[in-house]
């Protein structure tokens, strides 16, 4: 195939992408917000060495049936066409080693341990950190055993 041939065969095919992609973010606007957060995570991963995430270094939860979350190896792919997306993911108690698939509506959120990958944002989750109450809890109200810390951003200098 001469060169004049490949070159508009490849901006055809890149038309038709951006074509889908108009089309998907018009007809399923909630679905392109969950797209949109996929990815961020790819892009992430994209940066790091092998482009795989270390073991415990990235989970992301999802509101699926069974499982909540999954401790990702790598982002393989998100489809469009049947808005899933595909996961390598590392074994812990309760799943092997493998690759999952999940309807791009259950992805609730990913998150990073701190200082587990450099993103520019630091993240942090339940701390375990029990938390002071300010005043001692009444008979019958349970007392508080961990605060939870929003995403934030670094102090700044």
């Amino acid at each position: 195939m001469p060169r004049s041939d490949r070159q508009r065969q490849r901006y055809y095919d890149e038309f038709r992408r951006e074509m889908a992609l108009d089309r998907f973010r018009e007809e399923k606007p909630q679905l392109w917000l969950q797209y949109q957060r996929c990815l961020k995570l790819i892009e992430i991963q994209e940066r790091l060495d092998d482009k795989v995430f270390p073991r415990g270094h990235c989970f992301l939860h999802s509101n699926t049936v069974s499982q909540s979350h999954f401790c990702v190896r790598r982002v393989t792919g998100i489809d469009l066409d049947t808005s899933q997306i595909t996961l390598e993911i590392y074994g812990d108690d309760e799943l092997e080693d493998g690759i999952v698939v999940l309807p791009l509506e259950t992805v609730e959120w990913f998150g990073f341990p701190a200082n587990a990958v450099p993103v520019g944002v630091h993240f942090q989750g339940f701390t375990g950190v029990p938390a002071k109450p300010a005043t001692t809890p009444s008979a019958g109200e349970p007392p508080a055993t961990a605060t939870a810390r929003a995403i934030s951003r670094p102090p700044e200098a």
